[in-house]
């Protein structure tokens, strides 16, 4: 008996691949390299209030602030949401979080929404920042990828509703 192409195990590869920002990621990559060079420019050629050059503390520290912007552009380009058969673990840009399908209840992703969120059993709410809106037809692709992973998982089901709901 051969199996459905719905079942494959590359096509079950691809539908639990992991979610990445794609337009987001490359900007914030890009800014992030720019932030450093730009600082550390500025430490090296600025001259102080009196004329003379920065002194060695000032240079480090502007060099330093280029760094730690830097490193918070680079914590936005790790933003991605990693799915298993259980559930899927979320790293957004400040929090990470474990989800199983199983306390989901809907996958929302409407009008002007910068990326879904999961709508839980317990009433609460996990943005997933690793499907962006700026991705364009691309988002409402990953969005319905989440929404089939919640169905196969056994969440977004009540008694009497068959499928998770996409708001």
């Amino acid at each position: 008996m051969t199996e459905s192409p719905a079942h494959t195990p590359s096509s079950d590869d691809d539908l639990y691949a992991t979610f990445q920002p794609r337009r987001g990621r490359v900007v914030t990559i890009v800014m992030a390299i720019v932030c450093v060079a730009l600082f550390t420019l500025i430490a090296l050629t600025a001259t102080s209030p009196s004329g003379g050059a920065f002194s060695i503390p000032n240079k480090v520290a502007t060099s330093m602030l280029g760094v730690l912007i830097a490193a918070f552009l680079l914590r936005y380009a790790r933003i991605r949401a990693v799915p298993d058969k259980a559930g899927v673990s979320i790293r957004n840009l400040i929090l990470s979080r474990r989800v199983e399908w199983s306390d989901v209840e809907a996958v929302r992703f409407h009008g002007g929404a910068p990326w879904p969120t999961l709508a839980l059993r317990d009433g609460e709410e996990v943005s997933v920042m690793a499907v962006q809106k700026a991705d364009g037809d691309r988002a409402g692709r990953e969005a319905t990828r989440l929404a089939t992973l919640v169905e196969i998982g056994g969440g977004g089901r009540r008694a009497d509703e068959s499928a998770p709901e996409i708001l």
